[in-house]
């Protein structure tokens, strides 16, 4: 059985006890950027010390490319290119394309970004990466709302501020906020944000519910209080919508009358950038 060599972004240090890594092709393709020390033609069948093609498609299908042995000061293989340029490109795989069961190593990524891998015991497991490594941003925390000093936050408001009266948004009333002015909310597309919602000076037992602008309220409750003078906030994520034209903007509804302060923290990117 003749082994094939291939070049990954990772190196690795491995043993003779270690368990041998394996990439499974399963219909799965990976090309490298321009100047990069590549990826094997197709179909894999670089033989051990055989140069690899720069710059090709590697597609083979249900074919194994078996690593085995190396070290950090000497690795099987390695993948190098410009800074401009990706050293390994993987090409988005349907996810019933993909085996159940995958060898320890394998990698594949699905049309929707999600990184698979083959775990322990062949398992297969996911990595969100459209999500958690690349979406999710912590920014500065920013208050874009008190009720106790409303025209202070107007630029946040895109709906009547007559819903607070005394410095309370009022019972069974709504008010929308937008988070455009959270950097870099509006330059990145923000689809959902990381909210700090507090309620002072309650006047009795209530519900607040915190929802996009661009759907009904929900039956559900984002934070709740049993009684008058209390001060209790929850951390919510919550999805962006749009009210009367205006983008990036959520609701907060309120059962019992309360001031409210919300402090964003942290936002949810359509299209990240680099930092």
């Amino acid at each position: 059985m003749r082994e094939t060599e291939e070049t990954s972004n990772v190196t690795t240090d491995e043993t003779s006890s270690t368990t041998r890594r394996r990439i499974i092709k399963a219909g799965v393709a990976a090309g490298a950027g321009v100047g990069a020390a590549a990826v094997v033609a197709t179909p894999a069948g670089a033989d051990p010390g055989q140069p690899v093609v720069i710059g090709v498609t590697n597609d083979a299908g249900g074919t194994e490319t078996v690593l085995r042995g190396g070290s950090s000061l000497a690795p099987t293989l390695t993948v190098d290119a410009p800074s401009t340029r990706p050293p390994l490109v993987l090409t988005p795989t349907p996810s019933a394309n993909i085996p159940q069961e995958l060898p320890t190593g394998s990698l594949a990524v699905t049309p929707s970004g999600e990184l698979v891998i083959g775990g322990k015991g062949g398992v297969r497991a996911y990595v969100n990466t459209s999500r958690w490594a690349n979406r999710t941003m912590a920014v500065p925390p920013q208050r874009i709302l008190d009720t106790r000093s409303v025209s202070s936050y107007s630029a946040n408001v895109v709906s009547s501020t007559t819903v607070v009266t005394s410095g309370k948004l009022n019972a069974g009333q709504v008010i929308h906020l937008t988070v455009k002015n959270v950097p870099p909310a509006l330059a990145e597309r923000a689809t959902a944000a990381y909210v700090n919602i507090t309620v002072a000076n309650t006047v009795s037992a209530g519900v607040l519910t915190a929802f996009s602008s661009s759907i009904a309220k929900p039956k559900t409750s984002s934070l709740n209080w049993w009684g008058p003078n209390q001060i209790l906030s929850n951390l919510v994520e919550v999805q962006l919508g749009a009210y009367n034209g205006n983008q990036l903007a959520f609701a907060i509804h309120v059962n019992s009358a309360t001031s409210v302060i919300v402090d964003v923290s942290g936002l949810i990117l359509s299209n990240p950038g680099t930092y």
